[in-house]
């Protein structure tokens, strides 16, 4: 199994931080965000990971190099990051997917269960669902009691929302059949001049296709993921304190 994290957007919603700095540079107690998660990789068996890069891409290969301890790190550069949504970023790595893969976005911080979590999961095709942060940025996910997921986003129907089961993480697993699949219905959209999706929109629409795709539901877990400057002050104030407790 690979993985791939999603490392290409601007972070506006982070300026003037990101202005010179990639998100996933961004450092809580003097390391990359990135970096936690490079490590958490390894530690959990993954050997090889594609970065998506984009906006300041050669600040983040200047950073990581080709290699991080012994994990294998590939580059594939979205050129139109200004452009395109995360899907098209995924869609950029294609030809380097050959297997399952877990999937990160790139400004994240979790305890080490999140991913132990995703990659234990019965299910091929799997989100990540935490339980509500609270932090008035949720992607609500809602499923059937199969926990098949039906429907999710920000900005879903307040009936959905009353009944989502908790919120999306941005880790994630999918197999190569269902990748196929995914690739496929995104080309779809691009020839529609449709190129500003985010990738869990496109493994929606795929799944009510008849690929059926999970929710893994992982309860108190500790994370955020770091959006604007709010969430930067909540990450290195509640969220990486609670992270480094729980390891002692």
């Amino acid at each position: 199994m690979k993985a791939v994290i999603l490392a290409a957007g601007k972070g506006n919603r982070l300026r003037p931080l990101t202005e010179e700095l990639p998100k996933g540079l961004i450092e809580m107690a003097g390391k990359p965000l990135l970096e936690y998660s490079l490590g958490a990789l390894k530690r959990n068996g993954i050997r090889k990971v594609i970065l998506v890069v984009g906006f300041l891409a050669k600040i983040i290969k200047q950073r990581f190099g080709q290699r991080y301890e012994d994990l294998k790190i590939i580059y594939v550069l979205n050129q139109e990051y200004s452009d395109t949504g995360s899907m098209y970023s995924l869609s950029q790595a294609r030809r380097l997917v050959d297997e399952d893969i877990v999937l990160l976005e790139s400004d994240l911080l979790y305890e080490p269960k999140a991913l132990r979590t995703i990659m234990d999961s019965k299910h091929e095709d799997v989100f990540l669902v935490s339980d509500f942060s609270g932090s008035g940025d949720e992607v609500y996910v809602c499923v059937d009691n199969t926990h098949r997921i039906i429907d999710l986003g920000k900005s879903i129907s307040p009936n959905s929302k009353s009944k989502a089961i908790g919120e999306l993480v941005g880790i994630s697993r999918f197999s190569k059949a269902f990748l196929v699949k995914l690739f496929q219905k995104a080309e779809d959209d691009y020839a529609k001049g449709e190129l500003n999706h985010h990738y869990e929109e496109c493994v929606l629409a795929t799944s009510k296709l008849g690929n059926p795709v999970y929710a893994e539901l992982c309860g108190n877990l500790t994370w955020a993921e770091i959006d604007n400057a709010s969430d930067l002050e909540r990450a290195r104030t509640k969220i990486y304190p609670r992270i480094q407790r729980s390891r002692k």
